[in-house]
């Protein structure tokens, strides 16, 4: 006998396709950003290219924004799924099952609890995946406010320059991209991997909210 369970709320859903998308159109334009590979012919200030790119990466960026906001935001009031008891390993259960996914990811065991939402392992990396996209956030807004000395994005959060210098933002924010590329590879690689083994639904649970599990799990 198999249920259904209802995972994710529509929220949750919203927000992390909004992510997804968003993250991909950062990371193809801010790769052009920072080394162009587009080349064509005549003046720049004709073709502005260049300056598509940035107006698409700042879209994106305040998409992205947004979408945080609400994910955030579902932290505090979601299901137990989403919010941060489902997410941040505290009770003594929870710290047995991490060590437990820990086993199995490293190859040392084959068995591994079964979880609606997210097991201990994966809730812990996604609170350290939003800390670095809230810092590539401030990086961001803080470069972007360079452009408009005395303007709003500038008078928030220019004080990142106090703390070190242009150039260094710069390599944060392009070493955090390469960051969220090598996350996204593996979270694909261990939901594919997870949807085939479990037969649970786990990548279509994102599109319906809802997971499909044996009575025995």
């Amino acid at each position: 006998m198999k249920n259904r369970v209802y995972v994710w709320e529509i929220p949750v859903r919203l927000a992390h396709w909004t992510i997804v998308i968003s993250m991909i159109v950062l990371g193809v334009t801010g790769f052009y950003i920072g080394s162009p590979f587009i080349s064509v012919p005549g003046e720049a200030v004709y073709e502005y290219v260049m300056g598509t790119m940035r107006f698409a990466h700042f879209t994106a960026a305040f998409f992205l924004a947004v979408a945080f906001i609400l994910r955030v935001y579902w932290f505090i009031v979601g299901n137990e799924y989403a919010n941060f008891k489902g997410l941040f390993p505290v009770s003594k259960d929870q710290l047995r099952g991490m060590w437990a996914q820990l086993r199995y990811y490293t190859f040392t065991s084959n068995k591994r609890p079964h979880y609606a939402g997210h097991n201990p392992v994966a809730g812990l990396s996604y609170i350290v995946i939003y800390l670095l996209i809230f810092l590539q956030g401030l990086t961001g807004l803080a470069l972007y406010g360079e452009s408009h000395p005395g303007g709003l994005w500038w008078t928030l959060f220019s004080w990142l320059f106090a703390i070190t210098s242009n150039n260094v933002w710069r390599l944060v924010h392009h070493l955090l991209m390469w960051i969220f590329i090598a996350f996204f590879l593996l979270h694909l690689y261990l939901g594919a991997l997870n949807d085939i083994l479990e037969r649970s639904g786990i990548i279509s649970s994102m599109v319906t909210g809802y997971k499909t599990f044996k009575d025995k799990h």
